[in-house]
């Protein structure tokens, strides 16, 4: 009897354990990779974007801190960031107008810093519903989780963004989940535009 308690329970938590999926490189461009994966119990994939960067921790920082200044060029979207006391946190409201008959989609994020070290930072970023009141007309996404990791290598700070969003309502996976590149390599395209700008004053 207790042989077959101790067959179901490992049965049970062989079954209940989800193994991570591979990533899936999908795009390689301009020093800039973009991977996707199926997430656990949803139809929406998670993205991960890295890229070595020639910048230091502090430039870095100041460009994620400020980064509205990444979407304000975007067609279709609103883009800033919410005032707060807050010492080791950056809150950003974000807005993306769809197309009809979908409603319009917005967040509030919240970028957390959570460790610091001479060779590593990292900055979790999770959504907030206590910061700013749900907009009129548009669906207020929920789920949204992630992380920035920076790494120093010999070349500069490798910067790596991960991030899963389930949209909300009645968006087909088949629709979103082609389109979660874009965003992605636009963000990292903008980042080595901004620290090379940083580079060239700096040498000038």
């Amino acid at each position: 009897m207790k042989t077959l308690f101790y067959l179901t329970f490992f049965m049970l938590l062989s079954f209940g354990t989800s193994t991570p999926e591979k990533w899936k490189l999908k795009k390689s461009k301009d020093n800039i990779e973009i991977y996707t994966r199926a997430y656990p119990d949803s139809p929406f994939k998670e993205f991960k974007a890295t890229s070595v960067i020639e910048t230091t921790f502090e430039e870095l920082l100041f460009e994620l801190y400020e980064a509205p200044t990444y979407t304000s060029s975007c067609e279709f979207n609103i883009s800033y960031r919410i005032p707060s006391d807050k010492e080791n946190s950056r809150f950003f409201y974000y807005k993306q107008e769809m197309p009809w008959p979908l409603k319009d989609r917005d967040v509030v994020t919240e970028l957390k810093l959570v460790e610091h070290t001479e060779d590593r930072i990292y900055l979790s970023i999770e959504t907030v519903s206590n910061v700013l009141d749900v907009q009129d007309n548009c669906l207020r996404i929920e789920k949204l989780s992630g992380f920035w990791l920076l790494e120093k290598e010999e070349e500069g700070i490798r910067a790596t963004q991960q991030i899963h969003m389930d949209p909300g309502g009645r968006v087909p996976a088949i629709i979103v989940n082609p389109l979660i590149v874009k965003g992605p390599f636009k963000t990292f395209t903008e980042l080595h535009r901004k620290l090379d700008s940083y580079k060239e004053m700096s040498q000038n």
